[in-house]
């Protein structure tokens, strides 16, 4: 699983990352959510947030961010140092991702070629291009979870192409065949962009570790 980190936080006002929630900085606890369902986890984050990583002793292969998101997905492909059957790539402001839903995923992904987690949104979506209403629009989670060649394989030619996708999804549909499975996403799976999202995930957390302790 690659856990993307390297973004500026421009949003949240902060390094969302490092910021305590139930007593751990938030990338704890979502490096914490993914190891002992994956077999290799690698970090891709800031330079300047290397070292205060670095000394969390996580546990996960450290490699450098881009300038933008696919550029930070391609150095963290990289930085596996080899070829896996299967590749995930998450947000590391989601720490709330399940058990389950990391093994729909993967079982999804093995059967299909790729698998994402989709949520109804509840409301319609805005095309801001033209200003209309997206009819039967979907909300895109991650994990994404792929096959690895064919993975690798999109995003050589992402960078031959200088391509920078939205999501990996996007970038796997532009350079790729592979279905893509739609797999029901998690509500509680949440990604913390603002400091609002930040109090609905510190108030889950601080449930489970309360539930843990009984």
């Amino acid at each position: 699983m690659i856990v993307v980190g390297g973004g500026s936080s421009s949003r949240f006002g902060s390094d969302k990352l490092m910021t305590d929630v139930a007593g751990q900085p938030l990338i704890v606890h979502t490096i914490a959510a993914l190891q002992d369902h994956v077999d290799v986890c690698v970090l891709v984050c800031r330079a300047d947030q290397h070292d205060e990583l670095d000394s969390l002793d996580l546990g996960v292969t450290i490699a450098p961010g881009g300038a933008t998101r696919t550029d930070s997905e391609m150095s963290g492909l990289a930085a596996l140092g080899g070829e896996y059957d299967l590749i995930g790539i998450h947000d590391g402001a989601r720490p709330l991702i399940s058990r389950q839903l990391i093994e729909r995923l993967f079982k999804r992904a093995d059967e299909f070629g790729a698998a994402v987690p989709v949520l109804e949104p509840g409301a319609l979506l805005i095309d801001r291009s033209f200003l209309r209403p997206i009819q039967n629009a979907k909300t895109i989670q991650t994990p994404q979870v792929f096959r690895g060649p064919a993975l690798l394989a999109a995003y050589a030619q992402a960078a031959r192409a200088a391509f920078e996708g939205y999501d990996t999804v996007e970038v796997v549909h532009e350079f790729g065949d592979l279905t893509i499975a739609a797999v029901p996403g998690d509500p509680l799976n949440i990604k913390v962009t603002r400091p609002a999202d930040l109090e609905k995930v510190a108030g889950v957390l601080e449930g489970l570790s309360r539930n843990e302790l009984r």
